[in-house]
């Protein structure tokens, strides 16, 4: 019995970015490889697990696009670049890439989820933290921008509440807690 013969016309083989049976057997392959003694298959197994990673993270990216699609009222042979900038921002993204606008081809997006798992992977591609402001002479303006630093006040910060205390607070009843409040 062939395959073909067991799969509707509609159903395709085809997974992205990653498919599910390469996936398996460098999976598998690198659990074998591990068990091999030798430093050589050791280091391709190692190889092997980092590009199953790899997959796995950008399948996983791909089906979190597909969801964003979904919220927008969009399939994924609708998905525009414009979609996946507005997604790769939504997981504070910023890939080296270029993203062309219109609708993008499969393999399109493919290419783009994993160049984009890669950077993911290797820790590039955030976006950049904002820079804490730096006062070394100590005149209350930011040495970089020169604008003036906002000092956190003892208000500002919310005051903890010891353990104890907030069990007891948690079994007050409504009425119990109305009356704490007048009281305050």
């Amino acid at each position: 019995m062939k395959i073909d013969q067991i799969l509707d016309e509609k159903q395709q083989l085809d997974e992205v970015p990653a498919g599910a049976l390469g996936q398996m057997a460098k999976k598998i392959g690198s659990r074998v490889l591990n068990k091999v003694p030798g430093a050589t298959a050791k280091s391709k197994a190692g190889n092997l697990a980092g590009q199953a990673d790899l997959g796995d993270t950008a399948n996983t990216m791909h089906k979190e696009f597909n969801t964003y699609l979904g919220t927008q009222g969009k399939k994924m042979a609708q998905a525009t670049g414009e979609d996946l900038s507005a997604f790769l921002k939504t997981k504070k993204h910023k890939t080296k890439t270029t993203i062309p606008s219109g609708v993008l081809q499969k393999q399109q997006l493919n290419d783009i989820m994993m160049t984009v798992s890669k950077e993911a992977l290797a820790g590039q591609g955030g976006m950049a933290p904002k820079s804490a402001a730096v006062d070394a002479n100590k005149d209350g303006k930011d040495d970089k921008t020169g604008k003036p630093i906002q000092q956190k006040s003892q208000s500002d910060e919310k005051p903890k509440i010891p353990a104890k205390l907030l069990t007891a607070l948690q079994k007050l009843t409504p009425e119990e807690k109305k009356q704490l409040a007048e009281l305050l």
